[in-house]
């Protein structure tokens, strides 16, 4: 598996990041309560918020798109719990060095079976006082997707759409 920490490279990340950016409201996180989910459309669906409770990190939230890729509802569950997660580092690892900078870390993972993995990892504070929370945002695309990954991330929300509109029938 290859870690890469690179800057955002997913134009959907940018836009997290820029919704991130506007509530920082000079600190270097935000608080959860300023963070305005509907500022970043389509890729809610692929937000989770990660809380360190005593040195581990459980999910507090998981969109859609999170939990399609996890194969399961990941709230309250730590990333040890979710097989996609174990022992990878781009959720623990990843989110404590977001935590420890008090600024973002991004990048892509080529995972075993050549899913690429985009992740974005940004401080959060649950009291607003201190950032004890990590806002993420993960795409998971088919090894192709480096060649066109916005192509691939459109192709991924319908998908994903499609997915929805089969269940709520």
């Amino acid at each position: 598996m290859h870690v890469e920490e690179i800057e955002t490279c997913l134009s959907g990340q940018e836009r997290v990041r820029e919704a991130w950016r506007r509530r920082l409201l000079g600190r270097q996180f935000i608080h959860r309560e300023d963070f305005n989910a509907g500022s970043v459309g389509v890729e809610l669906a692929h937000l989770s918020i990660l809380a360190c409770e005593n040195g581990r990190f459980r999910f507090r939230l998981a969109g859609s798109g999170v939990r399609a890729a996890f194969g399961c509802e990941a709230r309250g569950l730590s990333a040890a719990e979710i097989d996609i997660c174990r022992g990878s580092t781009m959720w623990t690892e990843l989110a404590a060095k977001a935590l420890a900078r008090l600024a973002p870390v991004s990048g892509r993972t080529r995972l075993p079976d050549g899913t690429v993995h985009y992740w974005l990892r940004l401080p959060m504070s649950s009291d607003g006082v201190m950032a004890d929370q990590v806002l993420c945002h993960d795409r998971y695309l088919p090894a192709e997707s480096l060649d066109d990954p916005e192509a691939a991330a459109r192709a991924a929300d319908a998908a994903l759409r499609l997915d929805g509109e089969r269940m709520a029938a």
